[in-house]
């Protein structure tokens, strides 16, 4: 078997872009990286150089229909999670998002499988993310 190295991007469905495109920079920092008029938004975290590639880590991709409330039941993708270097930003970002309207689902609290913090949000079109930072120092992802 020959095994993947890593995870290349997420690519999530949203019923309006601008609005999607307005969330996830100006809470997280993406940057757009490319777009296909009224279809993709390609972007990433501002650490690629090359122009004209739409090298992305994350993209949203336009549909028509909504969630439906009954979503957290069904197949399909559960949530992303956005590493934090600190529970310390975390906690920030999670509170500056929450004075900005963000709807907060859960947390700040602690995952004891793997002792990081975590808060779980909803962004505008009812996609869960969580903010996940490490706990201590020999968090293996720390």
């Amino acid at each position: 078997m020959v095994n993947p190295k890593g995870i290349d991007h997420v690519l999530i469905n949203v019923t309006d872009l601008d609005r999607a495109v307005r969330f996830y920079t100006e809470n997280f920092g993406l940057k757009v990286s490319g777009q296909r008029e009224g279809a993709v938004v390609w972007m990433n975290f501002g650490q690629y150089d090359e122009k004209g590639l739409y090298i992305h880590d994350f993209g949203i991709y336009k549909v028509e229909r909504e969630l439906p409330e009954y979503r957290r039941k069904m197949a399909g993708l559960n949530h992303i999670a956005l590493h934090y270097n600190s529970a310390e930003e975390l906690e920030k970002a999670a509170q500056e998002m929450g004075d900005r309207g963000v709807k907060i689902l859960k947390g700040p609290g602690t995952h004891k499988e793997d002792n990081t913090r975590y808060v779980y949000i909803e962004d505008p079109d009812k996609n869960v993310i969580e903010l996940v930072a490490p706990l201590g120092e020999n968090h293996p992802k720390a």
